[in-house]
């Protein structure tokens, strides 16, 4: 069973079409095997990430924050953080563990303040043992573009 059926099989309340948040979006036109779901669908008593894609076709991972105002660093790295934890958790439950995905992180944001810009795109997540660079772009930007440039 591919890690998309899993996934929609174990977790279908939290399956999304596409990933909007109050004006804020990620284009996800071209990605024919992958699955979304909603962050808030999944943990409900912790703050996490707004979206998480899973697309099997380029073996991604791509753990989705998205601002249509303020973006406050902090909270931002923990909501990525803890949408890490979800996402080892689901793998693990699939037993995906084994299958190799690259992780990228990416806040979009409406408007970004310089100052938060700066902060939020100098940040790493620490995951796994590993360092992760968080990408910063606008609302509105491609899924498979961003991950084209990285």
């Amino acid at each position: 069973m591919s890690i998309v059926t899993c996934i929609k099989n174990k977790f279908s309340k939290a399956v999304v079409k596409s990933c909007p948040e109050k004006g804020c979006y990620i284009k996800l036109n071209k990605l024919r095997n992958c699955m979304i779901l909603k962050g808030e669908k999944l943990c409900q008593n912790q703050k996490v990430c707004d979206c998480i894609i899973f697309d099997e076709d380029h073996q991604v991972i791509g753990i989705i924050e998205l601002k249509s105002k303020t973006a406050h660093p902090t909270e931002i790295l923990e909501k990525l953080i803890n949408g890490s934890k979800i996402t080892s958790k689901l793998l693990e439950e699939c037993n995906a563990r084994n299958i190799v995905f690259k992780f990228y992180y990416i806040v979009l944001c409406k408007k970004w303040n310089i100052s938060e810009y700066r902060i939020i795109s100098s940040n790493k997540v620490d995951f796994e043992g590993k360092r992760y660079n968080i990408i910063t772009k606008k609302c509105g930007d491609s899924f498979l573009e961003i991950l084209s440039n990285f």
